[in-house]
């Protein structure tokens, strides 16, 4: 009998094993079942994922050469505009001295074929213009040590204007580079011709007829205001700029300060703040010194604020 129930509960406890164990393996089954179907979901949308980022890479690639593509449109669709404009550009040589150029952005192409030096020979258009007037032959200044200047600057009305100057042979390349500073930073010239254009019989009387009409000059062979020798005018190493706004200045009799010019007694004081006067802080006084130039407006007295000048 003990046997009986001691086989019994063998049996009953291998029935109950049994079904244990088929649980778990029936647990195992299913959770397998199921990691298998997470990793092939898995798989699935890492595979989307993978597709994403390969298209997204392929967009920006093909965003990126599409800018590419459009930038060098545009350069080369700017590039023909330049070409079409310099293209159309008349040479300096055949633009009379006061034009005003009316497409300023046609001169910004190729600023520099706008500052050119030329040799003056005699029998050329610039020495039958000078010759007995602010150029003589003489012993101290020949011609082969002059150069003319055609130049672009500002005008009053802030108009591209064509200007010109004469200037010593040894300066001239630095008179060019001067002028390209004072157009690049926009600086206002009312004009600038030959002193001949006002020739008035002499040097002095043509330099006050040019100064009236607020014109700046540089060559013309002369001696020194109220003296006897040779001014630095004569040698083309000195210019007078706008004249009438920065005049040449002394002490009359009674030590009140004068100007040589009635055009600009308004501009003695030089705190007025009034356009176009120079003052050390003028753009125009510091290209100058810059290049080396001194300016009249440093000097004790006679005080010339137009003028500066360099030495050869």
């Amino acid at each position: 009998m003990k046997e009986k129930k001691k086989w019994i509960i063998i049996t009953a406890a291998g029935v109950i094993l049994l079904a244990f164990v088929g649980t778990l393996v029936g647990s195992y089954i299913s959770m397998h079942g199921q990691m298998n179907t997470a990793l092939a979901s898995y798989d699935e949308e890492h595979e989307k994922v993978e597709k994403l980022k390969q298209q997204l890479e392929n967009k920006k690639a093909a965003d990126k050469k599409a800018e590419e593509e459009a930038t060098a449109a545009r350069e080369a669709a700017a590039q023909a505009e330049l070409d079409a404009l310099e293209a159309a550009l008349p040479p300096v040589d055949e633009i009379a001295v006061g034009t005003v150029l009316t497409d300023p952005q046609k001169t910004a192409v190729n600023r520099d074929e706008y500052f050119k030096s030329y040799e003056i020979a005699q029998g050329d258009p610039v020495y039958n213009r000078i010759n007995g007037k602010s150029y003589d032959e003489n012993g101290t200044v020949a011609l082969s040590s002059l150069r003319y200047l055609k130049l672009l600057h500002y005008n009053f009305d802030h108009q591209l204007q064509v200007g010109e100057l004469i200037v010593n042979a040894s300066l001239a390349d630095e008179f060019l580079q001067i002028f390209k500073e004072l157009y690049d930073a926009g600086y206002e010239i009312q004009s600038m011709t030959l002193i001949d254009n006002y020739w008035s019989g002499d040097g002095e009387a043509s330099d006050n007829a040019s100064i009236l009409v607020n014109n700046t000059s540089a060559f013309c062979y002369r001696v020194v205001t109220g003296g006897s020798t040779l001014s630095n005018h004569a040698y083309g190493c000195a210019i007078d700029i706008n004249p009438q706004q920065n005049p040449y200045i002394y002490s009359d009799e009674s030590g009140n300060l004068t100007c040589y010019h009635e055009n600009a007694r308004e501009y003695i004081a030089r705190d007025t703040g009034l356009a176009h006067v120079i003052t050390q802080e003028d753009v125009c006084c510091q290209i100058f010194k810059n290049h080396g130039f001194s300016w009249g407006g440093d000097w004790g007295t006679p005080i010339d604020y137009q003028h500066f000048e360099k030495a050869v």
